[in-house]
This record gives C-alpha cells, sequence and structure tokens, in this order.
C-alpha cells in the first residue's frame, strides 16, 4: 500500500511538471480571464481616414490586478481585410472587476475604396471583428484571450470643404 502512495505522488509530480501552467489551471478548475467588444464605432473623420474606436470589455476573475500586454486585431468585411494591426496595451485590469479597454485603429479611405469600390460614404456596411487580446495572468503566464463580433457600421461622411480647417491641413503637409 505504501508502494502506491509513492507511485501516485511520483505521477501526479510528473504531470505536474509536464504540463504547462495553463494546463495545470485548466485541471484545478481555476477561472480564466473573459474579454467582449462592447462596441465599433468611429471616431475622428478627417480628409484621409477615419478613426475605429473599439470597446473591449475585460473580465478579471484573479485576486490580483490583471496586466494587459498587447492588442491584436482585423476587422474583415465582404471576405476582404479592411485592416490589421497590433497595439500595445498598457493597462491593468483590478483585481475581481470587470473594465473597459479602448482601442483605436486608423482606416484610410484609399484602402476601402480599394477593397470595397461599391461603398459610399454613409452607407452601411457588415464587417467581422476579430481581436486577440494577451493579459499576463497570474501563474498562468501569458494568455491569448480571442474575442469576435460581427455586425455592420455606417461608413462615415466625408467632411465637407467648409468643415475643414484649412490652417491645420497645411500645416501638416508642409509639416511632413
Amino acid at each position: 500500500m505504501k508502494n502506491n502512495w509513492g507511485i501516485t505522488l511520483a505521477a501526479l509530480l510528473l504531470l505536474f511538471l509536464a504540463g504547462s501552467c495553463a494546463d495545470i489551471n485548466n485541471m484545478l478548475g481555476v477561472p480564466k480571464p473573459t474579454a467582449s467588444i462592447k462596441s465599433i464605432n468611429f471616431g475622428d473623420v478627417s480628409l484621409e481616414a477615419a478613426t475605429l474606436l473599439f470597446d473591449i470589455e475585460v473580465n478579471n476573475p484573479y485576486p490580483v490586478s490583471l496586466p494587459l500586454t498587447n492588442l491584436n486585431y482585423k476587422l474583415n468585411s465582404r471576405g476582404s481585410q479592411l485592416l490589421a494591426g497590433e497595439a500595445g496595451a498598457s493597462a491593468s485590469i483590478p483585481a475581481k472587476k470587470s473594465a473597459v479597454v479602448p482601442l483605436q485603429a486608423d482606416v484610410k479611405y484609399l484602402d476601402l475604396i480599394r477593397a470595397f469600390k461599391d461603398i459610399r460614404p454613409g452607407t452601411k456596411i457588415p464587417y467581422e471583428a476579430q481581436v486577440e487580446l494577451l493579459v499576463d495572468a497570474p501563474g498562468a503566464g501569458v494568455l491569448p484571450l480571442p474575442i469576435s463580433k460581427k455586425g455592420e457600421i455606417a461608413v462615415p461622411e466625408i467632411p465637407k470643404a467648409s468643415d475643414i480647417d484649412w490652417g491645420e491641413v497645411l500645416q501638416k503637409t508642409i509639416g511632413d
């Protein structure tokens, strides 16, 4: 009987050493952080581009704060990629709480026109957003939290010539 305990203990030790922290946490039923895309909207609109604003809600089940390390994102519509990129995340989600993390991405009108010749300002287009949020989970290391959302978004109108601050446009042009 004593021998069986030794074998069992050795097998458990091997299992723990062979498995990753994430595998061990899964076996022990430790909850994982979760994330969801709450909204996608257009922000600033210029002659060249529009800013897309993503609000990502992250839920931290841990008794310690959860540092975010990176955000990878991709936005597709009608089978074509509108934008993709990476944004460093410098936020931290408080212990046992949820927080909304904003993400900004610029969409150049020329890229939209190339991808979608029939898209006009003011029209609605379907989208599929895919975001991978990387968090540094205590005891588990860096965990990817994949998130996706489908919906429709209205393409913003290009500003009218009378609404443009031409001094600012000239300063940007001269400064580049």
